[in-house]
């Protein structure tokens, strides 16, 4: 009799698992196809235009910004001012304050080594060098992975 229990609650797990399981699946094709299709939430979809726009538009801004840039040695180098003050992520970033983020997770993840947070970004030291004396053009990519490096390591980024 205990044995008989003990499978049928299995099985009401498991088929409820399942059913969670596809429905999740269902619900998130639905939104992917509401998305694709211009249509969206109205509590998601204004959000979600937003934020794409303003990626698109900082990337855009970012190309045509180190486009204009004087070539030195090869890298880009007299940015606009007005360059350096732009938004780099969805989250109002500015390069003053990616080059503090690039400094603290260098300073309390990676034991102050350039070389440990260039390996780890898969970047040249130089580059990472240029960043954290505030030198260099951080693009949000970069900013993007220091975040997930500090979040994986457990430092904490303000």
């Amino acid at each position: 009799m205990m044995k008989k229990k003990v499978l049928l609650m299995s099985a009401v797990g498991i088929a409820a698992g399942l059913v969670y399981a596809l429905e999740r699946n269902r619900r998130s094709r639905a939104s992917a196809n509401r998305e694709s299709s211009g249509e969206g939430s109205s509590r998601n979809g204004r959000a979600a235009a937003a934020s794409s726009a303003t990626g698109r538009a900082s990337v855009e801004q970012n190309e045509r910004d180190a486009s204009k840039a004087r070539i030195e040695k090869g890298k880009a180098t007299h940015l606009q001012e007005e360059a350096r003050d732009r938004q780099i992520d969805d989250q109002g970033t500015s390069q003053a304050a990616a080059s503090n983020i690039l400094r603290w997770i260098r300073d309390n993840a990676f034991d102050a080594s350039n070389e440990k947070l260039a390996l780890a970004l898969g970047r040249p030291t130089e580059e990472i060098e240029e960043w954290t004396n505030g030198n260099g053009l951080i693009d949000g990519d970069v900013v993007m992975k220091a975040r997930a490096l500090a979040i994986q390591r457990g430092v904490e980024v303000g």
